[in-house]
C-alpha cells in the first residue's frame, strides 16, 4: 500500500521547480518532518510554496466522474474505488491523500485533468513526481504498445 501526498503548488515554484523535482521534493518533505510545536511556523511555510484546494469543488469533480462506477464510494471528503485495486482518496484543503494498492490510480488521472501544478510524492518510499509528467511519460509507453 502506497500513500500519496498530493500538493497543488503556485505557479512560481512550479515555475521554478518544475525541472528540479528532486528539490520540490525535499521542501515537501522538510514540511512533513516539522515537530507538533511548530505548526504556526510550518503552515506559514506551506503558504510558501503551495496552494489550498477548494475541497467542495474537487469533490463533486471526483463524484460526477465516478458515481456512475459500481466500485465508487463516497462518504464526504473520502472517495474509494475498489475493484481488483484499492483506491482512497482523501482531499483536505492543504493536501489530498491517496492511498493505494494500484500502480497508476484512477484519481491521478482525474486530478491532472482537472487541476495544474501538482506534485505528488510517496514520503515513506522517497517517490516523488509532478503529475503532468507522469501522465506524458505513461502516455509515451502506451502510445509505444
Amino acid at each position: 500500500m502506497r500513500t500519496y501526498y498530493i500538493f497543488k503548488i503556485n505557479k512560481y515554484f512550479a515555475y521554478v521547480y518544475k525541472k528540479w523535482p528532486y528539490r520540490m521534493y525535499k521542501i515537501v518533505e522538510e514540511l512533513y518532518h516539522t515537530k507538533d510545536y511548530d505548526m504556526l511556523a510550518s503552515y506559514k511555510y506551506y503558504k510558501r510554496f503551495a496552494i489550498e484546494f477548494n475541497k467542495l469543488d474537487i469533490n463533486e469533480y471526483i463524484y460526477n466522474l465516478n458515481k456512475d462506477n459500481k466500485n465508487y464510494y463516497r462518504d464526504n471528503n473520502i472517495h474509494i474505488i475498489n475493484n481488483e485495486k484499492y483506491n482512497k482518496l482523501l482531499v483536505n484543503a492543504t493536501c489530498i491523500i491517496l492511498k493505494t494498492d494500484d500502480i497508476y490510480s484512477v484519481f491521478l488521472n482525474d486530478l491532472n485533468v482537472y487541476l495544474d501544478n501538482i506534485f505528488v510524492c510517496d514520503l515513506k518510499n522517497h517517490d516523488y513526481f509532478w503529475l503532468d509528467s507522469l501522465n506524458k511519460d505513461r502516455q509515451k509507453e502506451l502510445s509505444l504498445v
